[in-house]
């Protein structure tokens, strides 16, 4: 550097990784089997089949256990029956216009993956599926950025399923939701720092989702709280909120904790 001149580039915003989509998998690991499959799952496969694929750039994974469970809403759901099913939750940020990079590698390391011995079948999926990035809300005038989410070390993560009703795209509901449910978040109050909003797509090549492809906006709200310490005032009236808008329909409210990496806790608390 010379002349004292700046090495940041001038002309506009610096540039940065776009967060453009998500896979978001949520699953019931099978009892008798989920030590086993805890270590499967975070030791090798969300690493060796998704993380490592060219345009994923950052993974996260959540636990909802038995007193977490107790919070959902509502009681009858179209997203899990019964509605305390699903106790892993792990959310997979791509790059913009990368899915098909991704899942090009995913299902061409798949096969090899198998014939090593390397898969397990010991879960039910609630819900796995790929979503398109809309937008969000964020605390404050300088929120966590979207693609830092994953890395930031929330407390906790609550995540909304809610389906359009007729006559409303998910885009617009999505919209809804940011103007009239997001104020407060992003007055800078409470304990939301960031919530993001996705859509669900089919997965490449027409693949339909695991779990059957769906309109469904899907809202990740993070945490500086365990969200069991501030469900009354911040997540209890949600659903009432939504179905007063008119825009959707809740079909699942979840809170969720970190996962504790390379150890075994929480499996004794799951159900």
């Amino acid at each position: 550097m010379m002349g004292g001149e700046s090495s940041r580039v001038t002309g506009g915003p610096m540039s940065h990784i776009e967060l453009g989509h998500s896979m978001i998998t949520f699953v019931e690991p099978h009892r008798e089997q989920v030590r086993e499959y805890n270590r499967w799952y975070e030791h090798d496969h969300a690493y060796a089949a998704v993380a490592s694929a060219p345009g994923c750039f950052a993974y996260g994974r959540f636990v909802a256990t038995k007193r977490l469970k107790a919070l959902r809403s509502p009681s009858s759901s179209a997203m899990a029956d019964p509605v305390t099913k699903g106790s892993y939750i792990a959310l997979y940020w791509f790059e913009k216009d990368r899915v098909a990079d991704v899942f090009e590698y995913s299902f061409g390391v798949t096969p090899g993956l198998a014939a090593a011995g390397r898969m397990n079948n010991d879960r039910d999926h609630v819900s796995t599926a790929v979503y398109d990035y809309l937008d969000g809300s964020g605390r404050g005038a300088t929120p966590v950025p979207p693609e830092i989410a994953l890395d930031h070390p929330w407390r906790g993560l609550v995540a909304v399923w809610i389906r359009p009703r007729s006559g409303t795209s998910v885009s617009d509901l999505a919209a809804w939701c940011r103007k009239t449910l997001d104020t407060t978040i992003r007055a800078g109050g409470g304990p939301v720092g960031l919530v993001l909003d996705f859509e669900q797509r089919d997965f490449p090549g027409g693949m339909p989702p695991l779990t059957g492809r769906v309109d469904e906006l899907v809202r990740c709200y993070f945490l500086d709280a365990d969200p069991e310490d501030v469900w009354a005032e911040t997540f209890a009236g949600l659903t009432d909120a939504v179905d007063a808008g008119g825009q959707g329909r809740v079909e699942l409210v979840a809170p969720f904790i970190p996962t504790v990496p390379g150890t075994d806790r929480y499996q004794d608390e799951l159900w």
